[in-house]
């Protein structure tokens, strides 16, 4: 046997291994009773230890939960946003030193009203709000005022942001939950689809995810004392650590804290060790995008010393101009003017110290503050040494995450839908009966027909499914009604694949050729054929995928790594098999196609 045929055979031996590697804690997942599934920790205490944490998961469709599509009320957000700015502006105009006028927000109908009686200092506000707020223009003039209002660019985005805004806060609540494969997207402008699988209780997740928003400023103790008292007790999966942050004129912090992988084994460590009086845990994610892998770790938070996000009138990304900074994005905060004084106070009595901005019991960020910030405006850095867009991406997302708790557009539930418990076993079964019965019939009529050759078909198709199912057990994936149907179109696709060579080789073999120039003729003169049929239903694979969503993108998903296998399956499995079997010289003609 030429030395390749060698390197093949491991491979395919390999990924077989692999496949069945990756699909044991499936088995175990699936073995475990339909309501303790989702349970935090059942999965990880009947897995086995040396198998890989990700399993199968079951859609919708398949297991049952709940759909909601949530409408956000973006008219009154963009109403809102004027009656802040109405705020923002009087501060504006005190910092410019433009007294004698009065700036009113009208939260019914988003008209902003600047009045002054005396016209030069009503023309000096005019000319002042509209050199520095070109997202409004003045709507009218009448005597001693004039009305302002949001440019239709500026109100789309608003909508827009506020839409997101809804969108990242329902995934903080939903991640913090602990639900497998949520779905969470945007339907239409100004609508959300959320699908949680596996759970039954709209009334529960209606509180969660349709509650404001709660945004927090709050300073983290600098006493190491509570978090290092706990090194001995510390269960599996949570370690200690210490950390050190950098701030301005080379002020440094050093803490410690808890991190794990599992956010409730971590939760449920720290809430069985309450801290001191006046003190609370706090727990933020970290996301390695370089590793792929996230982890969640602890601060412990002052509960005398905090300011809420409802005194936030904006946050947006802007762009460090100073020299030596190299225009890296940093996220501007704008207090109104409470929220300046106590914005104020807080950083004063707390300089050198970190503060922590916390969502809906979750740290966002924990800059140090360098100096008291006494005029309104906080700006926070955006450190590290990553990428500029990947800081830009981070900055993003933390500006949308402080605007949800200053600005949080109202949500309501035009669409709600529980799939019962007895449904989902009942798709399951028919599903799973279907694919059964259909590959059954597939293998029989292959063996009979093809001989020998038809059974290294089946080999070949039997490793395809195992293949598929162990790729998307390895990405978490989600196994949909539509998922079933795009893995048997999958296998079709494999048979029609394995027909087409051996159709091939029988006509080789009727001019006379030997089995083995018949076999390499064959698999050689069919490769592109197969290729191009392969290559065309993956181009609309990848369509479907990248413009549809729900159970369709499922579709493609499993469409898409079904086709990949099916290759290899199809043209390098059956090759290295009947190769082996010819050149040993246990093949003839008359038994084998």
């Amino acid at each position: 046997m030429d030395r390749s045929w060698y390197w093949k055979a491991g491979f395919i031996v390999a990924v077989a291994l692999a496949s069945v590697y990756a699909l044991v804690p499936s088995v175990s997942y699936f073995k475990l009773p339909a309501e303790q599934r989702n349970e935090a920790g059942v999965f990880d205490a009947v897995r086995p230890k040396w198998a890989p944490p990700r399993h199968l998961n079951l859609g919708l469709d398949l297991q049952g939960g709940i759909h909601l599509v949530m409408g956000v009320e973006v008219d009154r957000a963009v109403r809102e946003k004027a009656a802040r700015r109405a705020e923002e502006l009087t501060s504006e105009l005190e910092r410019k030193d433009i007294k004698g006028a009065t700036v009113t927000g009208n939260v019914e109908t988003g008209i902003v009203t600047v009045k002054a009686a005396d016209p030069a200092i009503l023309a000096k506000a005019r000319t002042q709000i509209t050199d520095d707020y070109n997202d409004m223009y003045v709507r009218g003039q009448q005597g001693d005022s004039f009305e302002l209002a949001m440019k239709d660019d500026a109100v789309r985005q608003l909508k827009d942001s506020a839409v997101d805004q809804a969108i990242k806060a329902i995934r903080n609540r939903v991640d913090k939950w602990g639900v497998s494969e949520p779905t969470i997207a945007r339907r239409g402008d100004a609508n959300i689809l959320v699908q949680l699988p596996g759970y039954s209780n709209p009334e529960k997740a209606k509180e969660l995810l349709g509650r404001t928003a709660q945004l927090e400023f709050k300073i983290v103790s600098d006493d190491d004392a509570p978090v290092t008292a706990l090194k001995d007790k510390l269960p599996p999966g949570v370690e200690l650590d210490f950390d050190r942050h950098e701030g301005e004129g080379g002020a440094i912090v050093r803490l410690a804290y808890l991190h794990a992988k599992d956010r409730t084994a971590l939760t449920t460590f720290i809430n069985a060790n309450a801290l001191p009086a006046g003190f609370e845990w706090g727990i933020s994610r970290q996301d390695d995008r370089i590793k792929n892998e996230t982890t969640y770790r602890t601060f412990v938070l002052d509960k005398n010393r905090s300011l809420t996000g409802e005194y936030i009138n904006d946050a947006r990304v802007v762009f460090d101009q100073r020299p030596g900074e190299g225009n890296r994005p940093e996220v501007q905060l704008n207090f109104n003017r409470q929220g300046a004084d106590l914005f104020g106070k807080l950083t004063t009595d707390n300089t050198k110290r970190l503060m922590a901005i916390v969502l809906d019991d979750t740290v966002e960020s924990a800059p140090i503050i360098n100096e008291p910030i006494t005029g309104g405006i906080c700006s926070i850095h955006m450190g590290g040494l990553k990428p500029s867009n990947e800081v830009l991406e981070e900055a993003k997302d933390l500006a949308l995450v402080l605007k949800s708790g200053a600005l949080p557009a109202p949500v309501r539930i035009l669409e709600e839908r529980s799939v019962g418990a007895s449904l989902g076993p009942e798709l399951i079964h028919r599903g799973a009966y279907s694919a059964i019965l259909g590959l059954l019939a597939v293998l029989i009529f292959m063996a009979l027909y093809y001989r020998f050759s038809g059974v290294v078909a089946d080999v070949a198709l039997v490793l395809n499914g195992l293949v598929v199912l162990a790729v998307m057990a390895f990405l978490d994936s989600t196994l949909t009604l539509p998922g079933i149907a795009g893995f048997v179109l999958t296998l079709g696709m494999a048979v029609d694949a394995n027909v087409l060579i051996n159709e091939r080789i029988r006509e080789e073999m009727k001019t006379g050729r030997s089995l083995a120039a018949a076999l390499q003729t064959g698999y050689d003169k069919v490769f592109w054929t197969i290729f191009d049929g392969h290559v065309t239903a993956l181009v609309a694979g990848f369509v479907i995928r990248t413009y549809g969503s729900g159970p369709v993108k499922g579709f493609a998903t499993t469409l898409i790594i079904g086709l990949l296998a099916s290759m290899f399956t199809s043209i390098v499995v059956t090759r290295a098999i009947l190769e082996w079997f010819v050149g040993h010289g246990r093949l003839h003609k008359a038994v084998s196609f």
